[in-house]
């Protein structure tokens, strides 16, 4: 499935240049190193040390007016993040067999979404070579692959299996941040930016807590 989705990324970033590279559209790619915490809203859930993550992708701004664009792109964003549950589980999905987990065991989610934000970008005239701007939106993503890694209290520990049944195939969230454009000459820039994507939906199946992500993303990229 990854493989496919990277290969999809690929031809889509070679088909749209032609289409997208014409006046009031700006075609870039893009890489995000992420670092993401879990956030729970029950004390018998705790969310361990934040990891990191990335998100990489092509991004679309169309300018409806000189300084003002509506931004948006497609991606693949690598996430996760460790839980303790400090109770126990009642029940869950581990190779098909329902499992019971000692009280005090981790579990350690690695997730992979496909990303489309939509967001309003706002920006500066060019100062010199640099052009400032920011930008506010949402994130639609939508799972691809879910894995898990458990190290149960009770000593019997699980290595990478599949938890897409424990993990909701849809998420949302919301976004803001800024970008530093520094012109190559052209219509050729490179950027660097920082943003906050915080996601507001349940991500794990189970409905006795609510599981949400905060991420902190450092943005790497260049627009054509």
């Amino acid at each position: 499935m990854s493989k496919r989705i990277y290969i999809f990324l690929g031809l889509l970033f070679f088909a749209a240049k032609p289409v997208f590279g014409q006046e009031g559209f700006k075609f870039g790619v893009l890489l995000d190193p992420t670092i993401v915490w879990l956030k729970s809203d029950v004390d018998e859930v705790v969310s361990e040390n934040p990891r990191l993550g990335f998100n990489f992708g092509m991004s679309l701004d169309y300018f409806f007016a000189q300084n003002y664009a509506f931004a948006t792109g497609v991606s693949i964003f690598n996430t996760g993040g460790s839980l303790i549950y400090a109770n126990g589980i009642d029940e869950f999905l581990i190779k098909g067999d329902t499992v019971a987990i000692a009280p005090g065991s981790m579990i350690k989610y690695n997730i992979q979404y496909v990303k489309i934000p939509l967001a309003l970008k706002f920006k500066t005239h060019r100062i010199g070579r640099m052009v400032y701007s920011a930008n506010m939106g949402f994130d639609l993503m939508a799972r691809t692959t879910a894995n898990g890694v458990f190290e149960d209290a009770g000593k019997v520990s699980y290595d990478k299996v599949n938890v897409n049944n424990e993990v909701k195939l849809f998420n949302m969230g919301w976004h803001f941040g800024g970008l530093i454009a520094y012109s190559l000459g052209g219509d050729a820039e490179i950027f660097f930016g920082a943003s906050f994507l915080n996601t507001f939906l349940d991500i794990t199946m189970p409905s006795r807590d609510m599981i949400t992500s905060r991420n902190l993303v450092l943005r790497f990229g260049m627009f054509f």
